[in-house]
């Protein structure tokens, strides 16, 4: 990327996990949450004097940046101490003849292996000169080799992508430093915090972007340095996102199987195949790994040590695919080229997965969609076998959400049975005839038990169409309907703004004998949406002349409702009369009665 960002990365050891709880962002590990939420994370700081490192990242990722940064740093330290230093790009060599004069003949080494001074060496790109030098990994451990007696002097520093890593090499390294003294690290994805700062240097209001970034969902595509560089631009040239995120994703994806680096697109060493057939191959494997429940790829010959949660490379080969209407053949290099894209990172030694759980869902759906296979096709591989009802495999929703964005017949049947889950396609485009059918699909399954219910914060926004008023008051204001089935009705009257809804859920709210939580959802709807007459109905719950009030919800609502405008000084000091005594019945029963005469209460 052209543009530098003032960014604080992190690295985390390859045996280590990486946790994006933070609704998709790298929880930060400089917040207390974030230490206890990524206790692997580490600062190059933290890393610095570990003798032997291996510095990994997938394309885009910014690990040359990353190292880069740290450079005047780095700089600064070993000169203070009194330490050489060498820097060498790998990217420039393409002879191992120039290669051994620069490094191993060059005036820094020879002075550090005939003095007693600390050497450190970075070497960056490996993964570009060893597409000149096939033999680079071979190379360097042999010429290390010959300094064995010198090593505990040299610190060794080497940066590569993350799938172009040679296990020989760093088999060889362990067998030189001591397997203890080596450290493979790889580079984390962004922080909220990184986002927020890139959005202000590209002269973005940072809450307005991330708002934007969160309400299309598109997160996973955010902490990646090269698809936040193409979120900023789209929101700079446009004033906003695309409203469907299948575009966003399909872009992004393609993107991130593009090759990025300058240096080797100048060089022309942008692999066999193009951007298209490198998703193309990646949609392949997104399918065998999500339908399959497969966790990961192994990357090296099965020798009856392969996880069973793993697929190897041989079961992905076979046949062709199509990119472009252009046909081709899906080898094993091509397979190996897929995985060496920005899609992936490592698991572990011998292994890749996939960056984000999203883009491999993303990716299966728009495969199926690709090869064009027929709606029993599509719906066999995301149905429960066996199940009546046919209700879809838990661990396949986002993958079926995904599908069902693409292909209208998926959609409308899906929403027969598990309409929650489309509540996160593309139900912002969709005409008033499926949002219709999709409200009543959900509450009708909520009515008749088939579905748990779980909080949905803002998801039920888009469902609004020209008749939800009549369509939710009848569930509402129906006492024979299902209790989780109204409740939700009432939270998509909220979330859809339906104001015409207001006088009902008052009632309600002041029915002592309708079921609690529904009073409690209407009087908070009340409080979001109502006007101040009905805001001034909902006084008898602050003072508690509505009925059973347990938790004291009621109470609270009702005061949040009036407070401003619908009450006065004498009836809030009564409130307040209220409450304390209130506080003292419960102290009454917390404290023993010993406690309360020393505290004198």
């Amino acid at each position: 990327m052209s543009q530098v960002y003032d960014w604080k990365r992190f690295w985390c050891p390859r045996s280590g996990k990486i946790n994006l709880a933070d609704f998709g962002y790298l929880y930060d590990p400089d917040t207390d949450f974030g230490r206890y939420f990524n206790p692997d994370l580490v600062t190059f700081d933290a890393i610095a004097d570990i003798p032997c490192l291996a510095l990994l990242g997938e394309p885009g990722i910014g690990k040359s940046s990353a190292i880069k940064a740290e450079k005047e740093k780095i700089n600064a330290k070993i000169q203070q101490e009194g330490s050489k230093l060498l820097w060498l790009d790998l990217r420039a060599y393409g002879s191992e003849e120039r290669l051994i004069g620069d490094l191993f003949k060059s005036r820094t080494f020879q002075a550090w292996a005939q003095g007693d001074d600390r050497l450190y060496l970075f070497l960056d790109s490996l993964d570009e000169c060893l597409l000149r030098i096939n033999t680079l990994a071979a190379l360097l451990v042999d010429e290390l080799s010959n300094y064995s007696d010198q090593l505990e002097r040299l610190y060794f520093r080497i940066a590569c992508r993350t799938a172009d890593w040679r296990s020989g090499l760093e088999q060889g390294l362990k067998e030189l430093w001591g397997k203890e003294t080596v450290g493979v690290y790889e580079l984390a994805p962004l922080r909220r915090v990184d986002i927020a700062s890139a959005a202000q240097t590209k002269g973005l209001d940072e809450n307005t972007f991330l708002q934007a970034i969160e309400q299309q969902e598109v997160v996973p595509l955010a902490i990646k340095p090269i698809t936040l560089n193409s979120l900023l631009n789209t929101y700079c040239n446009n004033g906003s996102l695309p409203t469907q995120q299948t575009e966003l994703y399909l872009k992004g994806c393609r993107l991130l199987c593009e090759e990025t680096n300058e240096s080797r697109r100048d060089a022309r060493l942008t692999g066999n195949l193009t951007a298209d057939q490198r998703m193309v191959v990646a949609a392949r494997i997104a399918a065998v790994t999500v339908f399959c429940n497969r966790y990961a790829i192994w990357m090296n010959i099965d020798q009856g040590d392969v996880p069973q949660e793993d697929v190897v490379i041989r079961e992905l080969v076979s046949g062709t695919e199509f990119a472009l209407l252009d046909e081709f053949f899906v080898t094993e290099e091509a397979v190996r080229e897929a995985l060496s894209t920005a899609l992936f990172s490592s698991r572990g030694s011998h292994r890749m997965g996939w960056a984000h759980q999203t883009y491999a869902e993303f990716l299966a759906a728009w495969y199926l969609q690709q090869r064009q296979l027929t709606l029993e096709q599509m719906m066999s591989l995301i149905v429960h076998p066996g199940d009546s009802d046919s209700k879809l495999v838990p661990q396949l929703h986002e993958a079926a959400s995904w599908l069902s964005s693409m292909n209208q017949e998926v959609f409308l049947e899906v929403m027969k049975t598990n309409p929650d889950i489309l509540l996160k396609s593309s139900v912002a485009t969709a005409d008033d005839t499926v949002k219709v059918n999709l409200v009543e699909s959900l509450l009708k399954l909520y009515d008749e038990d088939k579905l748990v219910y779980e909080s949905r914060f803002g998801a039920y926004t888009h469902l609004k169409h020209q008749n939800i008023a009549a369509q939710l008051q009848a569930y509402i204001c129906d006492a024979s309907k299902n209790e989780t089935a109204r409740y939700v009705a009432i939270e998509i009257a909220q979330q859809c703004d339906v104001k015409s809804l207001q006088e009902h859920l008052a009632n309600l709210a002041l029915a002592p004998e309708e079921p609690y939580w529904i009073r409690v959802n209407a009087a908070d709807t009340i409080c979001c949406i109502g006007n101040e007459e009905a805001k001034a109905r909902l006084k008898p719950l602050a003072f508690g002349e509505a009925g059973n009030d347990p938790d004291d919800e009621l109470k609270g609502y009702g005061l949040k409702a009036v407070c401003l405008n619908h009450i006065t000084i004498t009836e809030f000091s009564k409130f307040l009369h209220n409450l304390k005594e209130m506080l003292l019945v419960e102290l009454t029963r917390i404290l023993s009665p010993e406690i309360l005469e020393y505290k004198s209460i």
